[in-house]
């Protein structure tokens, strides 16, 4: 029988009145790797603050098997500003980083002055991370930041962008590796090429994660447990997510066969209620009150659609052209970039961070001048665009109030004239919502309550700059189908693989020498034909390698004298015992260091410059007559 490393008891949450859930009991076991799914304002995040200690639950406890360790990775990552990449990753309580941190610490002292004792201490904590091995760690940072993009691991915090703050927070977890493992939204902000790789870590990691996200790939690659929050309810489904909406569909079947049922019974019962006087006359209590439970009772509490297709303006002959553009600060991002956009494009952009892919949606919408070439709009084309940081509205309007501003009515795609009250009940905020501040609502819901705001003015030209941020999968789903119905051009830079192989149907990435790569096809098409042209050109340098041949002039013939062999023969013996020298003299360092005086540290030091001068020269000779010997 599984043992919990997590037990959860009777717990239970409100959140600003809000009930996120009813009381419940469960627990997690050792390795589990746990999706935890619901819409945006349902108490995920709250959830995993709850398992982090950062908040606590309203009843109930959780309760860890002792010494286990946790570490949280919080959507918006807390830093100290003053330290290094490499300090902040070493922040972590893993017991081998308070080593690294102080090795580092007193090194950089040593680079402005010696002082014997802080040597001393530098030695001593030497011998212990080489003990503990803990330079595996060292070496395992280092290739994970440079994988990540870093090069420089003595930046200051301070001069990070905000989502390279996020890599760093990222890359912290990662190598901290605790027994339990919380991250909110881990692939926000990551280039495609990473989350494959952040994907790898964690179907690899030796613990239990339990992580929100909206990657829906990546909840298919690396979930064996779903946990699910609706309706204040907590549901658990064993597998991954495509095993997850085989069941929900299941259920969606049971659901209807019992609404069914439940429609012809209360049909029925209605039927008998609506007889003459003397049938109601002789009518049981239980009857009745069978009858009220029927009328309060759906299976279908949990179907309700959002519709966010609103009219649209037709466009003309000439939508956007792209002239000549050049972006550039202080380096080039894009140079001499022409495309003219057609009716109904949907395009995607990937590349790495920082290539200057919203730099080149700041072109097109002229929030940014380009540094040579022009634009032309045509005269139909209407702009609306979804920037991918959070917005900022108003904390003190309410949600109706907010969505007023701009219109109390509002035309859908079928020419049906709604309300905004009516827009919002659609989009999943009920009257109760409505009511509330913005204050109240989560980031999510936020983002939600903007996206509707966004889209729903008539646009024709549709640009969005990682819209899948903070959005729950319910939401993406519906943002999807309103992209596939959306009769306009579609331009996005996202890091959803789900979302550009739904919507997109061509690619522009951005190559290293600062062009534009246009591929027809999708994110998947685009892997499929990366991965050919990568086995290509493996192939093509292997052809190029020139082939080892055998002929009589490779065959060695001696042709040293008796003295020459016997000279080899005692240089490769000599270069022997000087390596085992060297071996000693580094063992006695290692050993004594906090006993070894400042003097005793630089003759010990010049015996092994001495024996590195030695070795070079006795390697030189060994080659001249290893040449020699084979001709």
């Amino acid at each position: 029988m599984a043992i919990n490393i997590v037990s959860i008891e009777n717990l239970s949450k409100k959140y600003s009145e809000k009930t996120l859930f009813e009381p419940i009991s469960f627990g997690f076991e050792k390795n589990e790797k746990i999706g935890l799914l619901g819409i945006n304002g349902c108490g995920k995040s709250t959830f995993l603050k709850m398992l982090a200690g950062i908040e606590p639950p309203d009843t109930g406890n959780i309760v860890y098997q002792s010494s286990i360790r946790i570490d949280y990775l919080p959507q918006n990552p807390i830093l100290n500003e003053e330290y290094s990449i490499i300090e902040q990753i070493y922040s972590g309580n893993h017991p081998h980083f308070h080593l690294l941190n102080s090795y580092n610490h007193l090194s950089r002292q040593l680079e402005y002055s010696f002082n014997q004792e802080t040597f001393d201490q530098l030695q001593k904590i030497n011998n212990q991370i080489e003990h503990a091995h803990a330079w595996d760690i060292d070496y395992k940072a280092k290739a994970t930041l440079d994988k990540f993009g870093f090069r420089d691991n003595n930046m200051l915090i301070k001069h990070l962008s905000g989502g390279q703050k996020r890599k760093i927070d990222l890359v912290r977890v990662l190598l901290d590796e605790p027994d339990v493992l919380l991250m909110d939204e881990p692939t926000n902000h990551l280039d495609t090429d990473i989350i494959e790789y952040l994907q790898d870590c964690i179907i690899n990691f030796k613990g239990t994660v339990i992580f929100v996200t909206h990657d829906r790939y990546f909840l298919d690659a690396v979930c064996t447990k779903i946990m699910e929050i609706d309706n204040q309810k907590i549901r658990f489904y064993p597998g991954n997510y495509a095993d997850y909406l085989e069941r929900k569909q299941m259920e969606c079947v049971d659901l209807d066969r019992k609404e069914t049922r439940r429609q012809a019974q209360l049909k029925k019962e209605l039927k008998w209620l609506h007889r003459g006087a003397k049938a109601r006359t002789s009518k049981p209590k239980d009857h009745v009150d069978r009858v009220k439970e029927l009328l309060d009772k759906s299976y279908l509490t949990t179907t309700q659609e959002l519709d966010i297709s609103f009219q649209t303006q037709r466009l003309g002959k000439t939508i956007l052209e792209l002239k000549n553009i050049t972006i550039a600060y202080d380096k080039v991002l894009l140079k001499d970039f022409n495309y003219t956009f057609q009716k109904h494009d949907r395009i995607g952009i990937i590349g790495s961070n920082g290539c200057g892919k919203t730099s080149l949606l700041k072109v097109i919408t002229e929030e940014l001048k380009p540094f040579t070439g022009s634009l032309k709009f045509g005269l139909n084309t209407k702009l609306a665009v979804l920037r991918q940081e959070e917005p900022i509205l108003d904390p003190k309007k309410s949600v109706i109030e907010y969505i007023r501003e701009e219109a109390e009515n509002i035309r859908t795609k079928d020419g049906v004239l709604h309300t905004a009250d009516q827009i919002l009940e659609k989009f999943l905020f009920d009257g109760k919502m409505q009511q509330s501040k913005i204050s109240s609502l989560s980031g999510g819901e936020k983002k939600r309550l903007f996206l509707l705001r966004s889209l729903m003015f008539g646009s024709n030209f549709l640009i969005l700059d990682e819209p899948t941020n903070d959005l729950d999968i319910r939401t993406l789903e519906v943002l999807e189908d309103f992209l596939d119905a959306y009769n306009g051009c579609i331009f996005i830079i996202s890091h959803d693989r789900f979302i550009l192989d739904r919507v997109v149907d061509y690619l522009f990435i951005f190559e290293e020498d600062q062009s534009i790569r246009k591929f027809a096809g999708n994110y998947s098409d685009y892997l499929l034909v990366k991965r050919y042209e990568d086995e290509e050109r493996k192939a093509k340098e292997k052809e190029q390698q020139p082939a080892q041949t055998y002929s009589a002039k490779n065959i060695p013939i001696k042709k040293l004298s008796y003295k020459e062999e016997k000279e080899l023969e005692s240089i490769e013996k000599r270069i022997s015992e000087i390596d085992q020298n060297m071996s000693d003299v580094k063992a006695l360092i290692n050993e004594r260091a906090s006993l070894l005086s400042r003097h005793d540290f630089e003759r010990l030091s010049g015996e092994l410059e001495s024996y590195k001068q030695e070795t070079n020269r006795l390697m030189n000779r060994w080659e001249e007559l290893e040449t020699k010997k084979q001709g």
